[in-house]
């Protein structure tokens, strides 16, 4: 057997109509994995999910925005009827907010917290309950290594990352009985769009302090998920999974 086979399982994978989240679904997809291809816009749903058909891989696209409790049911609703339940559920999608402390005000807070953290709960919660009756599952959580080692400007953000830290240790707790697994990735700096929010020289200190001396391609995040919805990681649940190129090693 294949240990890296998804074949005949169905993924969910959030904010994957770019960069971490697209990577990682067609890496899962080329492993067989069905697809469903999620972002706040329906139309463009539709056109990453086409891609991945054109490419002969089995996806389909369905617009979810997880800061809404009604889009979680929603889409949990969809998988029931339309698959019977779910494997693997990838929270990736993210608010961001690129600001000082001072000047994060109670509107942007309570958005990240209902982006970040309240949507990868409730949406993770439906997930279990697509996942019990098929006697297993995966939920892979996105953090970053801001998680630990925050980053001036993205306060909010590396709290959030923080607190779904503990999130996935919790629910790794509550779930392993059913044979769900939940984890955590952490990236480092990936060549995404988050990233251009950095300068040349950051990223070249950045790269520079990493010992493998570059920055991350979305694929390693991709092929860490993968190494964790697979039967190659079923004995790993409530593990952190760092995927930074060894920059933290030196942070320590």
């Amino acid at each position: 057997m294949n240990p890296f086979d998804l074949k005949g399982k169905v993924a969910l994978v959030t904010g994957s109509t770019m960069g971490i989240g697209e990577a990682t679904a067609r890496v899962l997809a080329q492993a067989g994995a069905h697809v469903v291809i999620n972002s706040r816009k329906q139309a463009e749903c539709d056109r990453i999910a086409g891609q991945f058909r054109e490419s002969g891989l089995s996806a389909e696209g369905h617009a979810c925005h997880i800061g809404r409790m009604e889009d979680i049911a929603a889409i949990a609703e969809h998988l029931r009827e339309r698959h019977g339940g779910l494997d693997i559920l990838v929270n990736n999608a993210v608010l961001s907010p690129w600001r000082t402390i001072d000047d994060t005000d109670v509107g942007i807070f309570t958005k990240a917290v209902e982006v970040d953290l309240r949507g990868y709960w409730y949406l993770s919660v439906e997930a279990t309950k697509l996942m019990k009756p098929r006697g297993a599952g995966s939920i892979v959580n996105i953090a970053s290594v801001a998680a630990w080692h925050p980053e001036k400007m993205l306060g909010l953000y590396s709290t959030l990352k923080t607190a779904l830290i503990g999130m996935s240790r919790a629910f790794a707790l509550e779930y392993g009985e059913f044979g769900i697994r939940v984890n955590t990735v952490l990236p480092g700096l990936i060549q995404t769009k988050l990233a251009d929010a950095f300068d040349d020289e950051t990223k070249a200190r950045v790269t520079a302090r990493t010992p493998l001396r570059r920055l991350g391609n979305p694929e390693d995040v991709g092929h860490a998920v993968l190494y964790l919805s697979t039967p190659a990681g079923s004995f790993v649940s409530g593990a952190s999974l760092v995927v930074d190129g060894g920059m933290s090693v030196g942070l320590f």
